[in-house]
């Protein structure tokens, strides 16, 4: 795949930023879609101030969890990624196909210019499509997606169903239906 034609994804790991963690962000959350992306495309890991994510120690059971975990855990190259994430300050939405976040609580379309919330915005109004797994108390407001389109779902199987319909959607306006 040439440059020019690569598709990034990003995975946006709202983990609180503030050293405290987000308890609905855990490695389950994380690997399963990692990897759909990795095994379509181009990754790139986002955390609010960049570095390594405040994860929480809880694990979800799964079969497809366990074994992206496992997968996850045996892959240096995965686990440099995720201990070497870009601050969202780094970002620039048009290097990307679509976004996918994990653990946004809060309001979604609230006044912060700097926050994870202000990057889905910027994605959304850029005509990006946007998968969300949210955490809890996630608040969106009647301005809706813009021109994006929003993805939500915050069951344990949600990281994985959510990546393989944001990866179907950028195949679909990329080439025009590949799946």
């Amino acid at each position: 795949m040439s440059e020019e034609a690569a598709i990034r994804f990003l995975i946006l790991i709202a983990d609180g930023g503030d050293g405290t963690g987000n308890h609905e962000v855990d490695l389950a959350r994380i690997a399963p879609p990692y990897y759909a992306f990795k095994d379509f495309s181009e990754v790139v890991f986002a955390t609010p101030l960049g570095g390594p994510p405040m994860l929480s120690e809880s694990v979800r059971s799964s079969d497809l969890s366990d074994e992206a975990i496992r997968r996850f855990k045996g892959d240096r190259s995965a686990r440099e990624e995720l201990a070497d994430t870009l601050g969202i300050d780094q970002i620039v939405v048009e290097d990307f196909a679509a976004a996918f976040c994990i653990g946004l609580t809060g309001k979604i379309w609230a006044d912060d210019d700097n926050g994870v919330a202000a990057l889905v915005r910027a994605f959304l109004g850029a005509g990006k499509p946007v998968a969300l797994v949210p955490g809890k108390h996630l608040l969106l407001s009647p301005e809706g997606a813009g021109n994006g389109l929003l993805i939500l779902g915050d069951n344990d199987d949600s990281p994985l169903c959510a990546a393989r319909v944001l990866i179907n959607v950028v195949a679909d306006m990329r080439w025009g239906g590949v799946f």
